[in-house]
């Protein structure tokens, strides 16, 4: 069915009022996956990958980020401002950066010395260019400051992330690189029933929706990456 913008109802835990607590909770589901890649990512000690440092770096910073975004973007928004909700999107550019760069990593030797001096440049620009959009527009409205997440958002993965995994599966045969690819794909779909504002009901809308089906693509973002990064021998 489909349900134009509908917010889960309030919860009252004696005198806590929790907001959205269904979207909190598969927000959070998002940031659990994080935590979790974070931690399988922390016991490879012996890999010997370039990117490796960088996938971490990615999945810690995005849990904290999805951590922040369903607790002080949804939760608690009884207690603190609207724009608490910029601080998960911050902490996702941030995350998108250093997948940027640890893709990068995977192909570097394979690239022209002046393209290895402008596309981390672009990166950390991009991101710096991002945040200021997100301060920029909150004086505007929280909706405005979103759209820039979901700009850079689609900048980071589809224009450069996925074009930097295919050239690693098609040019250098990176088995690993085969699964990002696909996850990317698959990343349409959340955000195709995020805009949309596909729903079932209030107590399962279209932002919990999109959660669980982020929460899988974190899943095969894991696996393929993990893969990238593990130890032949493991």
């Amino acid at each position: 069915m489909y349900i134009l913008s509908v917010l889960n109802p309030t919860v009252f835990i004696g005198n806590f009022e929790w907001r959205e607590p269904v979207t909190t909770l598969t927000d959070f589901l998002v940031a659990l996956v994080c935590w979790a890649a974070f931690y399988f990512f922390s016991q490879l000690k012996n890999s010997q990958s370039g990117a490796y440092p960088w996938f971490k770096k990615y999945f810690f910073v995005f849990a904290i980020g999805m951590t922040s975004a369903a607790w002080l973007g949804h939760g608690f928004q009884a207690y603190v401002a609207t724009s608490y909700k910029a601080i998960g999107w911050m902490f996702g550019a941030t995350g998108l950066m250093l997948l940027q760069m640890g893709s990068l990593t995977l192909i570097k030797a394979n690239l022209s010395r002046r393209m290895l001096k402008i596309l981390p440049k672009w990166f950390v620009l991009q991101w710096l260019i991002a945040i200021v959009c997100m301060v920029y527009f909150l004086s505007i409205g929280i909706e405005q400051a979103f759209k820039v997440t979901q700009i850079n958002s689609v900048v980071a993965l589809w224009g450069f992330v996925l074009p930097m995994h295919i050239f690693a599966y098609k040019k250098l045969a990176i088995q690993g690189s085969k699964i990002i690819i696909g996850a990317l794909l698959y990343s349409a779909i959340p955000g195709i029933i995020y805009s949309q504002k596909v729903s079932l009901s209030n107590w399962f809308n279209y932002h919990d929706i999109s959660h669980i089906l982020m929460a899988i693509f974190m899943s095969i973002m894991f696996f393929g990456l993990y893969q990238l990064v593990k130890p032949v021998n493991s």
